[in-house]
């Protein structure tokens, strides 16, 4: 989906280089969920369990 491809990308350009090495580990984890899950956090606006995805999703869906 491309906006979910805007979304991360948009991450990895602003913020993975300087984001400390648990939040990175988290970004890859998040990276290996389903396409439909990533979807429905980002897009659907529901909330992972994981608090670490749901605070990635938190920053990765603000406004620039």
């Amino acid at each position: 989906m491309k906006e979910l491809d805007l979304l991360l990308v948009r991450y990895l350009r602003r913020r993975y280089d300087a984001a400390p090495s648990d939040e990175r580990v988290a970004f890859a984890e998040f990276l290996e969920l389903p396409d439909p899950d990533i979807a429905r956090y980002l897009i659907a606006g529901d909330v992972p369990d994981d608090p670490r995805h749901a605070a990635l999703c938190r920053f990765l869906v603000q406004p620039d």
